[in-house]
Order: structure tokens, then C-alpha cells, then sequence
């Protein structure tokens, strides 16, 4: 919920083989369509979610960027952008884990 999912972000710009595995935003649009890992992402529940409120202009941009890196991949992920007044807070945190949390649990029934 409102991450940062491209690490450049925090460097200026700059992206070492470090920071490029632990970029998303990066790494995934680099993988091929066929890659083994799309078969195992996709066994997986993946749900980004993101307010559209104050702080949250970066995280908003790279959430856009997954979710168009996720349909290129056919990568089955939830990409939830909530609106203009959800900002970066634990407030809004608690409602979105209340709001998903039964999403993961179909599966643990």
C-alpha cells in the first residue's frame, strides 16, 4: 500500500545491480513475457494499492507504471488507485488492509 516501486527515485537517478533487483519498476520490465517467474507471480495474490492524495504523486506515477508493466506481462496483479482525498497516512493504511485483507483470506479458507 502507497509504495515507491521504481528505486531510482531515491537515488536521483541513479541504479547500481543492487538497486536494480530491488526495483520493480525496473526488473520487471525487463523480463521476458515467458520468463519462469510470471508463472509463480501469478500463483500469488498481488494487489497495489495507492492514494491519490497528498504525499503520494511518486507513488501514483510507479503504481501507473506497474500496472502497465503487469498487463504487458500478463502478469495477474490488482492495481487499486483510491482517491484525490487518501493521503500517505496510517489512517488510510488501516482501511485499505480492512478493505483487501478478506481478498487474501478467500484463499486460507
Amino acid at each position: 500500500m502507497s509504495g515507491v516501486y521504481d528505486a531510482k527515485f531515491f537515488f536521483d537517478g541513479w541504479l547500481n545491480p543492487t538497486l536494480y533487483d530491488n526495483s520493480p519498476a525496473d526488473f520487471l520490465a525487463n523480463i521476458s513475457p515467458q520468463h519462469p517467474y510470471i508463472e509463480i507471480y501469478n500463483s500469488r495474490k498481488i494487489i497495489l494499492c495507492i492514494g491519490q492524495g497528498a504525499w503520494e504523486e511518486e507513488g501514483v506515477r510507479t503504481t501507473a507504471i506497474m500496472r502497465e508493466i503487469f498487463k504487458a506481462k500478463n502478469i495477474k496483479a490488482w492495481t487499486d488507485f483510491w482517491g484525490y482525498d487518501v493521503c500517505h497516512d496510517w489512517y488510510w493504511w488501516k482501511k485499505q488492509i480492512l478493505y483487501f485483507l478478506p481478498e487474501f483470506l478467500k484463499e486460507a479458507q
